[in-house]
């Protein structure tokens, strides 16, 4: 592989891990689906799919924690939240509503 190759392979991952996500990142640890603080998050979300569609979430969930948690990472790939309890959504809503990406992208929308 020549210098020139590698210099453009590092450049792209480089641009690649500065990139703008297309959504909100919304990821939930917990030891189980049995976990109670899982499964009241999880209902807590469903309850509100079309809040989460709106906002361009993603939700990822991850089991065999040691323990609840749940953690925002903003569409800049910045950590925004992180509890170890459940979060309601309008508390989640009242966050992400308040950045300013997402202002920007309210006032776009009709």
């Amino acid at each position: 592989m020549t210098r020139v190759s590698v210099l453009l392979l590092v450049l792209y991952f480089a641009m690649d891990s500065l990139a703008i996500s297309p959504h909100r990142l919304l990821v939930i640890s917990a030891p189980s689906q049995n976990d109670i603080s899982y499964q009241r998050q999880a209902a807590e979300l469903v309850t509100a799919w079309s809040g989460l569609v709106e906002r361009d979430f993603m939700v990822r969930t991850k089991f065999q924690a040691g323990a609840f948690s749940i953690v925002l990472i903003g569409k800049d790939g910045e950590e925004k939240l992180r509890r170890e309890s459940p979060l309601t959504t309008s508390e989640l809503f009242s966050l992400v509503d308040a950045m300013p990406m997402r202002r920007a992208e309210m006032g776009r929308k009709p």
